[in-house]
Protein backbone atom coordinates (compact mmCIF):
# COMPACT_ATOMS: atom_id res chain seq x y z
CA UNK A 1 0.00 0.00 0.00
CA UNK A 2 1.35 3.46 -0.89
CA UNK A 3 2.39 5.43 2.23
CA UNK A 4 0.12 8.33 3.05
CA UNK A 5 3.09 10.72 3.11
CA UNK A 6 3.62 10.24 -0.63
CA UNK A 7 1.84 12.60 -3.03
CA UNK A 8 0.46 11.82 -6.42
CA UNK A 9 3.13 9.62 -8.02
CA UNK A 10 3.14 11.79 -11.14
CA UNK A 11 4.47 14.77 -9.17
CA UNK A 12 6.63 14.70 -6.05
CA UNK A 13 6.86 17.68 -3.71
CA UNK A 14 10.19 19.54 -3.61
CA UNK A 15 12.79 18.80 -0.93
CA UNK A 16 12.12 20.09 2.57
CA UNK A 17 14.14 23.32 2.29
CA UNK A 18 12.58 24.26 -1.05
CA UNK A 19 9.14 23.38 0.25
CA UNK A 20 9.63 25.64 3.30
CA UNK A 21 10.90 28.47 1.09
CA UNK A 22 7.74 28.20 -1.01
CA UNK A 23 5.72 28.27 2.21
CA UNK A 24 7.54 31.33 3.55
CA UNK A 25 7.16 33.11 0.22
CA UNK A 26 3.46 32.29 0.14
CA UNK A 27 3.02 33.55 3.69
CA UNK A 28 4.85 36.80 2.92
CA UNK A 29 2.80 37.44 -0.22
CA UNK A 30 -0.35 36.54 1.67
CA UNK A 31 0.58 38.88 4.52
CA UNK A 32 1.00 41.73 2.01
CA UNK A 33 -2.38 40.97 0.44
CA UNK A 34 -4.07 40.64 3.83
CA UNK A 35 -2.43 43.84 5.01
CA UNK A 36 -3.57 45.62 1.86
CA UNK A 37 -7.15 44.48 2.42
CA UNK A 38 -6.93 45.65 6.04
CA UNK A 39 -5.68 49.06 4.92
CA UNK A 40 -8.53 49.27 2.43
CA UNK A 41 -11.06 48.44 5.13
CA UNK A 42 -9.46 51.01 7.42
CA UNK A 43 -9.66 53.74 4.75
CA UNK A 44 -13.30 52.90 4.14
CA UNK A 45 -13.96 53.20 7.89
CA UNK A 46 -11.92 56.36 8.28
CA UNK A 47 -8.82 54.85 9.93
CA UNK A 48 -5.18 54.97 8.89
CA UNK A 49 -2.62 52.16 9.09
CA UNK A 50 -1.31 53.32 12.48
CA UNK A 51 -4.59 52.22 14.06
CA UNK A 52 -3.57 48.59 13.43
CA UNK A 53 -0.62 48.95 15.82
CA UNK A 54 -1.81 51.76 18.08
CA UNK A 55 -5.62 51.78 18.25
CA UNK A 56 -5.84 54.78 20.56
CA UNK A 57 -9.57 54.98 21.26
CA UNK A 58 -11.43 51.88 22.32
CA UNK A 59 -14.80 52.17 20.62
CA UNK A 60 -16.91 49.80 18.57
CA UNK A 61 -15.64 51.09 15.22
CA UNK A 62 -12.00 50.63 16.22
CA UNK A 63 -12.68 47.17 17.64
CA UNK A 64 -14.55 46.11 14.48
CA UNK A 65 -11.70 47.37 12.31
CA UNK A 66 -9.09 45.48 14.37
CA UNK A 67 -11.12 42.26 14.20
CA UNK A 68 -11.59 42.49 10.44
CA UNK A 69 -7.89 43.32 10.02
CA UNK A 70 -6.90 40.28 12.08
CA UNK A 71 -9.35 38.10 10.20
CA UNK A 72 -8.01 38.91 6.73
CA UNK A 73 -4.41 39.02 7.88
CA UNK A 74 -4.67 35.54 9.36
CA UNK A 75 -6.54 34.07 6.41
CA UNK A 76 -4.00 35.33 3.87
CA UNK A 77 -0.88 34.71 6.00
CA UNK A 78 -1.66 31.24 7.34
CA UNK A 79 -4.74 29.51 5.98
CA UNK A 80 -4.69 30.25 2.26
CA UNK A 81 -0.92 29.84 1.63
CA UNK A 82 -0.92 26.53 3.52
CA UNK A 83 -3.89 25.17 1.59
CA UNK A 84 -2.70 26.39 -1.80
CA UNK A 85 0.79 24.95 -1.34
CA UNK A 86 -0.47 21.50 -0.37
CA UNK A 87 -3.04 21.50 -3.18
CA UNK A 88 -0.31 22.52 -5.64
CA UNK A 89 2.02 19.65 -4.77
CA UNK A 90 -0.31 16.96 -3.39
CA UNK A 91 -3.37 17.56 -5.57
CA UNK A 92 -5.88 14.75 -4.89
CA UNK A 93 -3.84 13.63 -1.88
CA UNK A 94 -4.29 16.97 -0.09
CA UNK A 95 -6.69 15.67 2.54
CA UNK A 96 -4.67 12.53 3.21
CA UNK A 97 -1.39 14.47 3.52
CA UNK A 98 -2.95 16.96 5.94
CA UNK A 99 -4.68 14.02 7.67
CA UNK A 100 -8.04 15.69 7.34
CA UNK A 101 -9.53 12.58 5.75
CA UNK A 102 -10.14 10.81 9.06
CA UNK A 103 -11.90 11.72 12.25
CA UNK A 104 -10.61 10.83 15.74
CA UNK A 105 -12.82 8.87 18.08
CA UNK A 106 -15.14 10.74 20.42
CA UNK A 107 -13.19 9.57 23.45
CA UNK A 108 -9.93 10.85 21.98
CA UNK A 109 -11.53 14.21 21.18
CA UNK A 110 -12.77 14.56 24.76
CA UNK A 111 -9.41 13.54 26.18
CA UNK A 112 -7.56 15.92 23.87
CA UNK A 113 -9.71 18.91 24.83
CA UNK A 114 -9.37 18.03 28.52
CA UNK A 115 -5.60 17.64 28.16
CA UNK A 116 -5.22 21.17 26.82
CA UNK A 117 -7.45 22.62 29.52
CA UNK A 118 -5.74 20.89 32.47
CA UNK A 119 -2.46 22.39 31.25
CA UNK A 120 -3.66 25.93 31.90
CA UNK A 121 -2.49 26.30 35.54
CA UNK A 122 0.94 24.95 34.57
CA UNK A 123 0.98 27.37 31.60
CA UNK A 124 0.25 30.22 34.03
CA UNK A 125 3.22 29.14 36.12
CA UNK A 126 5.39 29.01 33.00
CA UNK A 127 4.19 32.47 32.07
CA UNK A 128 5.22 33.88 35.44
CA UNK A 129 8.65 32.25 35.15
CA UNK A 130 8.94 33.54 31.58
CA UNK A 131 8.24 37.07 32.85
CA UNK A 132 11.20 36.86 35.21
CA UNK A 133 13.59 36.67 32.27
CA UNK A 134 15.03 40.04 31.18
CA UNK A 135 13.99 41.21 27.74
CA UNK A 136 15.54 43.93 25.55
CA UNK A 137 13.70 47.24 25.48
CA UNK A 138 12.67 46.64 21.87
CA UNK A 139 10.91 43.38 22.79
CA UNK A 140 9.30 45.02 25.83
CA UNK A 141 7.90 47.72 23.56
CA UNK A 142 6.48 45.04 21.27
CA UNK A 143 4.91 43.31 24.27
CA UNK A 144 3.28 46.53 25.46
CA UNK A 145 1.89 47.23 21.99
CA UNK A 146 0.55 43.67 21.68
CA UNK A 147 -1.06 43.95 25.12
CA UNK A 148 -2.83 47.20 24.20
CA UNK A 149 -4.12 45.67 20.98
CA UNK A 150 -5.30 42.58 22.81
CA UNK A 151 -7.10 44.62 25.45
CA UNK A 152 -8.90 46.57 22.73
CA UNK A 153 -9.71 43.45 20.73
CA UNK A 154 -11.04 41.64 23.79
CA UNK A 155 -13.40 44.42 24.83
CA UNK A 156 -16.87 43.04 24.10
CA UNK A 157 -20.08 44.89 24.92
CA UNK A 158 -22.60 42.76 23.03
CA UNK A 159 -23.24 39.14 22.02
CA UNK A 160 -22.38 40.11 18.42
CA UNK A 161 -18.90 41.19 19.49
CA UNK A 162 -18.54 37.92 21.37
CA UNK A 163 -19.55 35.95 18.27
CA UNK A 164 -17.16 37.90 16.04
CA UNK A 165 -14.30 37.35 18.50
CA UNK A 166 -15.01 33.62 18.66
CA UNK A 167 -14.65 33.55 14.87
CA UNK A 168 -11.58 35.81 14.72
CA UNK A 169 -9.75 34.49 17.80
CA UNK A 170 -11.15 30.97 17.96
CA UNK A 171 -12.12 29.52 14.58
CA UNK A 172 -9.71 31.21 12.15
CA UNK A 173 -6.45 30.71 14.13
CA UNK A 174 -7.37 27.15 15.05
CA UNK A 175 -7.75 26.23 11.39
CA UNK A 176 -4.99 28.35 9.87
CA UNK A 177 -2.26 27.74 12.47
CA UNK A 178 -2.92 24.02 12.65
CA UNK A 179 -2.86 23.70 8.87
CA UNK A 180 0.47 25.50 8.70
CA UNK A 181 2.29 24.20 11.78
CA UNK A 182 0.97 20.72 12.46
CA UNK A 183 -0.47 19.89 9.04
CA UNK A 184 2.54 21.01 6.97
CA UNK A 185 5.64 21.83 9.02
CA UNK A 186 5.35 19.01 11.55
CA UNK A 187 4.38 16.52 8.84
CA UNK A 188 7.37 17.43 6.67
CA UNK A 189 9.76 17.43 9.62
CA UNK A 190 8.57 13.94 10.59
CA UNK A 191 9.88 12.76 7.22
CA UNK A 192 13.37 13.95 8.21
CA UNK A 193 13.64 13.18 11.92
CA UNK A 194 11.96 11.54 14.88
CA UNK A 195 8.33 12.52 15.56
CA UNK A 196 9.23 13.89 19.00
CA UNK A 197 11.90 16.19 17.54
CA UNK A 198 9.45 17.31 14.85
CA UNK A 199 6.80 18.10 17.48
CA UNK A 200 9.11 20.26 19.59
CA UNK A 201 10.79 22.08 16.69
CA UNK A 202 7.35 22.91 15.31
CA UNK A 203 6.25 24.08 18.76
CA UNK A 204 9.25 26.43 18.95
CA UNK A 205 8.36 27.92 15.56
CA UNK A 206 4.69 28.15 16.57
CA UNK A 207 5.57 30.14 19.69
CA UNK A 208 8.21 32.32 18.06
CA UNK A 209 6.00 33.46 15.18
CA UNK A 210 3.63 35.15 17.65
CA UNK A 211 6.45 37.61 18.48
CA UNK A 212 5.34 37.83 22.10
CA UNK A 213 8.37 36.56 23.95
CA UNK A 214 7.09 37.23 27.47
CA UNK A 215 4.70 34.36 26.75
CA UNK A 216 7.11 32.23 24.72
CA UNK A 217 7.24 29.21 27.03
CA UNK A 218 3.49 28.77 27.66
CA UNK A 219 2.86 28.99 23.93
CA UNK A 220 5.66 26.51 23.38
CA UNK A 221 3.84 24.17 25.75
CA UNK A 222 0.55 24.64 23.90
CA UNK A 223 2.26 23.99 20.57
CA UNK A 224 3.81 20.79 21.90
CA UNK A 225 0.49 19.55 23.30
CA UNK A 226 -1.22 20.16 19.97
CA UNK A 227 1.66 18.43 18.19
CA UNK A 228 1.32 15.32 20.34
CA UNK A 229 -2.44 15.28 19.78
CA UNK A 230 -1.85 15.37 16.04
CA UNK A 231 0.77 12.61 16.16
CA UNK A 232 -1.21 10.30 18.44
CA UNK A 233 -4.60 10.74 16.75
CA UNK A 234 -3.28 10.78 13.15
CA UNK A 235 -5.93 13.40 12.49
CA UNK A 236 -5.48 17.16 12.14
CA UNK A 237 -9.06 17.59 13.31
CA UNK A 238 -8.08 16.91 16.93
CA UNK A 239 -5.54 19.75 17.32
CA UNK A 240 -7.91 22.04 15.39
CA UNK A 241 -10.74 21.25 17.78
CA UNK A 242 -8.56 21.49 20.90
CA UNK A 243 -7.00 24.75 19.69
CA UNK A 244 -10.45 26.21 19.02
CA UNK A 245 -11.82 25.28 22.43
CA UNK A 246 -8.73 26.66 24.16
CA UNK A 247 -9.01 30.05 22.41
CA UNK A 248 -12.80 30.26 22.44
CA UNK A 249 -12.94 29.45 26.16
CA UNK A 250 -10.66 32.40 26.91
CA UNK A 251 -12.77 34.73 24.76
CA UNK A 252 -15.97 33.53 26.45
CA UNK A 253 -14.45 33.85 29.92
CA UNK A 254 -13.34 37.40 29.11
CA UNK A 255 -16.86 38.29 27.95
CA UNK A 256 -18.66 36.95 31.01
CA UNK A 257 -16.00 37.38 33.70
CA UNK A 258 -13.69 40.03 32.25
CA UNK A 259 -13.81 42.23 35.32
CA UNK A 260 -12.63 39.29 37.42
CA UNK A 261 -9.75 38.29 35.16
CA UNK A 262 -6.40 40.01 35.42
CA UNK A 263 -5.31 39.31 31.85
CA UNK A 264 -6.05 37.02 28.95
CA UNK A 265 -4.12 34.76 26.63
CA UNK A 266 -1.99 32.84 29.12
CA UNK A 267 -1.18 35.95 31.17
CA UNK A 268 -1.09 34.48 34.65
CA UNK A 269 -1.40 36.03 38.11
CA UNK A 270 1.22 38.30 39.67
CA UNK A 271 2.44 35.43 41.83
CA UNK A 272 2.48 31.85 40.57
CA UNK A 273 0.15 29.23 41.97
CA UNK A 274 2.84 26.66 42.58
CA UNK A 275 0.60 23.94 43.96
CA UNK A 276 -1.89 24.41 41.13
CA UNK A 277 0.92 24.37 38.58
CA UNK A 278 2.42 21.17 39.98
CA UNK A 279 -0.98 19.47 40.15
CA UNK A 280 -1.66 20.62 36.58
CA UNK A 281 1.67 19.18 35.41
CA UNK A 282 0.91 15.86 37.12
CA UNK A 283 -2.52 15.71 35.48
CA UNK A 284 -0.99 16.58 32.10
CA UNK A 285 1.55 13.79 32.37
CA UNK A 286 -1.03 11.29 33.57
CA UNK A 287 -3.61 12.09 30.91
CA UNK A 288 -0.90 12.28 28.25
CA UNK A 289 0.35 8.83 29.20
CA UNK A 290 -3.20 7.50 29.08
CA UNK A 291 -3.69 8.88 25.57
CA UNK A 292 -0.32 7.52 24.50
CA UNK A 293 -1.26 4.08 25.77
CA UNK A 294 -4.61 4.17 23.98
CA UNK A 295 -3.53 5.84 20.75
CA UNK A 296 -3.75 2.52 18.87
CA UNK A 297 -7.39 2.09 19.91
CA UNK A 298 -8.37 5.41 18.35
CA UNK A 299 -10.94 4.18 15.84
CA UNK A 300 -9.67 6.31 12.96
CA UNK A 301 -5.93 5.63 13.24
CA UNK A 302 -4.56 4.40 9.93
CA UNK A 303 -2.47 1.26 9.94
CA UNK A 304 -0.46 2.65 7.06
CA UNK A 305 1.52 5.11 9.19
CA UNK A 306 4.03 4.83 11.99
Amino acid sequence: MEPLDQPNPTQSPPPFVSFMLYLILGALVGALIGGGIAVGIGMAMGFDISTMTNPGENNLSVRTFLRLSNLFSHLFTFTLPALLLVILFYKRRTLSFLQLDKWPSGVFIAMGILWVFVSFPFAQLLYWLNRQLPLPDSLLTMEESATRLLETLMTMNSPWELLLNIIVVGVVPAIGEELLFRGIIQRRLQQLMSPIAAIWITAVLFSAIHLQFAGFFPRLLLGALLGYLFFWSRSLWLPIIAHFFFNAAQVTAQYFYGDQLEQLNLDGPAEPTWIGGIVSLAMMLGLGYLMYQNRSTNSQVSSGEN
